[in-house]
C-alpha cells in the first residue's frame, strides 16, 4: 500500500479519497495550463502526483507553489525536486496573506470542499478568486457534482468534466474569474 493510501485510509474526511489521482486526472488538469501562465498554485498537494503533472506542463520560467498540511504526506512532496517548485505547509486559507490580489495564473484545488462546511467553501472561493489574474484559470475537481453551482457564484465561466478513469470517477471544473 503507497504512503497516501495508507493515509488517506486513516484519514478519509482530510483527503476525500482513498487512492491517489490517476494519471488519466493529472493529464485531464494539466493540459489546461496555459504556456503564458507563470504563477501556479496546488491546494491539497497530497503526494505531489498531480504536482508532477503540472511541473512537467507548466512553462520552464514558471513558479508551483503546492499546499500541504499533512505532516505525513509532506516528505513526499519534499522529495520533487524542481527549481520552480515550493511548498507551504500551511492552510489554503491563508492565499491571500501568500499572494498578491491578480497575481496568480493558474489554482488548482485538489481539496475535499464537498466535505466542508458553506462559510469555509465560500472563504476559500472566494480568496482563490481574488488572487487569481482577470485572464487566470480556477480548477477544481470533485468526486459529487456537489458544488458545482457554488463554483458558478464565484466563477460565472465555468465548464464541467467527467474522468471515469479515476478511483473515484471525477467532475473536474474548469473556471475564469468575471473581473
Amino acid at each position: 500500500m503507497n504512503g497516501f493510501t495508507r493515509y488517506a485510509l486513516k484519514n478519509l474526511k482530510s483527503t476525500g479519497s482513498i487512492a491517489p489521482s490517476s494519471r488519466f486526472l493529472a493529464k485531464k488538469i494539466a493540459k489546461n495550463i496555459s504556456p503564458s501562465a507563470k504563477t501556479l498554485i496546488e491546494l491539497g498537494a497530497g503526494d505531489g502526483v498531480i504536482t508532477r503533472h503540472l511541473l512537467a506542463t507548466m512553462a520552464p520560467d514558471a513558479q508551483l507553489t503546492a499546499y500541504e498540511l499533512s505532516d505525513q504526506l509532506l516528505p513526499l512532496l519534499q522529495g520533487i525536486q524542481h527549481p520552480g517548485f515550493s511548498i507551504n505547509n500551511h492552510s489554503a486559507l491563508e492565499l491571500t496573506n501568500d499572494f498578491a490580489a491578480d497575481s496568480v495564473d493558474f489554482v488548482l484545488s485538489c481539496l475535499p470542499i464537498a466535505l466542508f462546511d458553506e462559510k469555509m467553501k465560500r472563504d476559500l472561493l472566494q480568496q482563490i478568486h481574488q488572487v487569481l489574474s482577470p485572464n487566470g484559470l480556477f480548477v477544481q475537481y470533485q468526486y459529487l457534482p456537489k458544488d458545482r453551482k457554488l463554483i458558478r457564484e464565484y466563477f460565472p465561466e465555468t465548464k464541467s468534466k467527467w474522468t471515469a478513469l479515476n478511483i473515484p470517477p471525477s467532475f473536474v471544473y474548469i473556471a475564469k474569474p468575471a473581473k
